[in-house]
């Protein structure tokens, strides 16, 4: 039996691209770096120390002393001896009431007073420590200005230059859909 039928092609469409590739482009200048620098600056400021030699003591024990000193020790020295002689005579006073106990008391004072020495020392007392040595430091006075840096960058922008690509599509086969009926007619009854 001769079953009609219908027959279907069927093709499928082709399509082909034609490209071109794309361009990027950078191109950048190199920063410019500029500096500028203010130095910083350190003053000092110092006093000048004061070295104070007190070498009159010194002087003083060698027999050189200033001439009001001198008098001055002079004069302390000469009123010890004055009271060390008013109380000598009052014992010689007593001695003298007393000369019925016998002895030449008279000739004993007058040996005593002629061989007897009465120094009055000029010189000051001689000591290791005789010389004041007094030192005052100065005053350092330090300030202190700090410097800086400037920094000031100069920097260029980079210039991109883009060229894109391009796709041109084509078609290489078109679709198609083809039908055929084969056999008997269509409309004939079964």
């Amino acid at each position: 039996m001769n079953i009609p039928r219908i027959q279907i092609q069927q093709g499928y469409s082709q399509v082909g691209l034609q490209t071109s590739k794309g361009q990027q482009s950078i191109e950048q200048s190199r920063p410019v770096l500029n500096m500028s620098q203010k130095q910083a600056s350190l003053e000092m400021k110092q006093s000048n120390g004061k070295l104070e030699i007190d070498s009159r003591k010194a002087w003083s024990a060698l027999g050189k002393a200033r001439f009001e000193e001198v008098t001055d020790r002079i004069a302390q020295v000469s009123l010890q001896i004055s009271m060390e002689n008013i109380a000598e005579m009052a014992q010689n006073g007593d001695r003298m009431m007393a000369f019925h106990k016998g002895g030449n008391v008279f000739a004993d004072i007058a040996r005593q007073n002629a061989f007897k020495e009465r120094p009055i020392e000029i010189a000051g007392e001689p000591n290791y420590d005789n010389v004041d040595v007094t030192y005052n430091p100065g005053q350092v006075q330090v300030e202190y200005i700090p410097g800086n840096v400037n920094i000031n960058p100069e920097v260029h922008k980079p210039v991109i230059d883009y060229y894109p690509g391009k796709v041109n599509p084509y078609l290489i086969r078109q679709n198609f859909i083809f039908m055929s009926a084969t056999g008997r007619q269509l409309d004939a009854v079964v």
